[in-house]
């Protein structure tokens, strides 16, 4: 009985995040409302509340559930950096992050817009940096970054964040291109007097 029942559970909130990530599509995060959802889903707010306080905790779980995404794919990346080279493993990383906002380009394209104040910039960029941090403080000695690791990460993932993402709109018919040298231009910073490792 207990399996049947976990599984039921496994199933509606599977429905919510969802219904969750196609309205995101259509809106911003902001103009969502725990009752749409449940309409669109076909499921009751007893049943929602019963597994989340709001519509911020379900939107909580939707980037935990790309963070395992994140790294399962990062993983198997990393299969191929059998030296285990820190500038290979951040461009893995990059290429991680490029998939995965492709992957949920319709949910990204208005809710993370720098110049608006959306509910869905903080957890994005936190989910962002945290990932690079982790990077950072693995390969610690070995890149020895002259500056905390975690305002590195900030600056890092905004300056790709940016590059990318930005620079999209010139580059449509090179994307291609456009990444290549976003992995060239991340080469260069791990290679800058950002850190102190021995330069490649």
């Amino acid at each position: 009985m207990k399996n049947s029942v976990d599984r039921r559970v496994i199933k509606t909130k599977r429905n919510l995040k969802q219904t969750m990530r196609e309205m995101m599509g259509e809106m911003p995060f902001e103009k969502i409302t725990v009752k749409e959802v449940c309409e669109r889903a076909m499921t009751s707010r007893i049943t929602f509340y019963n597994y989340y306080n709001d519509k911020y905790a379900l939107l909580e779980e939707l980037f935990s559930d790309m963070n395992l995404e994140l790294e399962h794919r990062f993983q198997e990346l990393q299969k191929h950096n059998q030296a285990d080279d820190p500038a290979i493993s951040y461009q893995n990383l990059l290429d991680c992050f490029i998939e995965l906002h492709q992957k949920n380009e319709n949910i990204f394209r208005e809710n993370t817009r720098l110049d608006q104040n959306t509910s869905l910039l903080p957890p994005y960029f936190h989910f962002m940096v945290n990932n690079i941090t982790m990077l950072i403080e693995k390969y610690f000695q070995q890149l020895k970054p002259n500056y905390p690791p975690e305002k590195l990460s900030v600056f890092i993932f905004l300056g790709m964040f940016g590059y990318i993402y930005l620079g999209k709109e010139g580059a449509e018919n090179d994307k291609f291109g456009l990444y290549e040298s976003a992995h060239n231009l991340l080469a260069d910073i791990l290679k800058s007097d950002l850190f102190t490792a021995v330069k490649r």
